[in-house]
């Protein structure tokens, strides 16, 4: 996605290289500016009403208007916030595939690459595969399935990430070669920023309480009984769930990838992302606004 967005600026600054005389810097800072606006008219009405639900985006007003729609309020903090970024956010890692491929213009297969295999590797995108190269992956990204939202990782991410048996030329250092697991680093992580526990965020989004692991009224409500009596035998007290733990292994809500809290927690940091950006793409500012050309040839294009 990064080098799709790269390629998308640089097309935009020989476009308006060709019909304006502005300076380097100018040409830059206007493709930056329309690359950001297409990033926000993406993310708000074509992934979020996937992962939230058209329910939950209208509710929270992050569907797109048409052209413009004044929704900027000075008294919004548009700052990240840690259950988001450390635990909420990373419900993707759940949806990565331990098979990768790269599709070929004519729309064949040509690769089926292990993630553990070619996972931080450069040479991967850079070998001269038939498909070519980040194409090639750009075209299976776009054709292939995801996984699951669940509490659920795939072999490459949970028992062989980051492993290394080529020292050393090791991605994590010379040395490192012991195989990392992405959900015990998350776990870990929201520990080491002192989050809250699933609980008190699932009470801070719902307003109901969880007193004992049985997935009824008065405990893990939200979750099967499968998966409460994991949580059960592998934390002493329900207030000892981690937030990631917890909110991943949530059942989902009709119409979501994601269970009530992760899904609370998404939509207030999207909406505080929207709503407390000035320079969001929407906005009819009479100085900052882009013109009706614009934003018709930046989203249909």
């Amino acid at each position: 996605m990064h080098i799709i967005f790269l390629r998308r600026h640089n097309l935009i600054v020989k476009k308006l290289e060709n019909e304006t005389s502005w300076s380097p810097e100018v040409l830059y800072q206007e493709a930056k500016r329309i690359v950001i606006a297409e990033l926000q008219h993406v993310t708000y009405n074509e992934f979020l009403p996937r992962v939230l639900g058209p329910w939950i985006t209208f509710t929270f007003g992050l569907r797109p208007a048409f052209l413009y729609r004044e929704s900027y309020s000075p008294f919004v903090d548009p700052r990240t916030t840690s259950g988001f970024s450390v635990a909420a956010y990373r419900f993707g890692h759940s949806l990565v595939r331990n098979i990768h491929d790269q599709i070929g213009p004519n729309g064949s297969p040509n690769d089926n690459l292990l993630l553990k295999d070619h996972f931080d590797k450069l040479e991967t995108h850079l070998k001269d595969f038939t498909g070519g190269n980040t194409e090639g992956f750009a075209r299976w990204m776009k054709s292939d399935h995801k996984s699951r939202s669940d509490g659920t990782f795939v072999d490459g991410l949970q028992n062989n990430l980051f492993r290394c048996e080529d020292e050393p030329n090791c991605p994590m250092g010379a040395g490192v070669t012991k195989a990392f697991d992405l959900a015990a680093l998350n776990i870990q992580r929201g520990r080491d920023h002192g989050l809250p526990s699933y609980t008190q965020w699932r009470y801070w989004c719902t307003g109901r309480r969880a007193f004992i692991f049985t997935p009824n009224y008065f405990g893990l409500s939200d979750h099967t009984y499968f998966e409460a009596n994991i949580l059960r035998n592998t934390y002493r007290h329900v207030d000892d769930i981690d937030l990631f733990t917890g909110g991943l292994t949530e059942t989902r809500l009709p119409g979501t990838l994601l269970g009530p809290t992760f899904t609370c927690i998404l939509a207030l940091q999207f909406s505080n992302y929207k709503r407390g950006d000035r320079f969001f793409y929407e906005r009819p500012d009479p100085i900052m606004a882009f013109t009706p050309g614009t934003l018709n040839w930046s989203f249909t294009t």
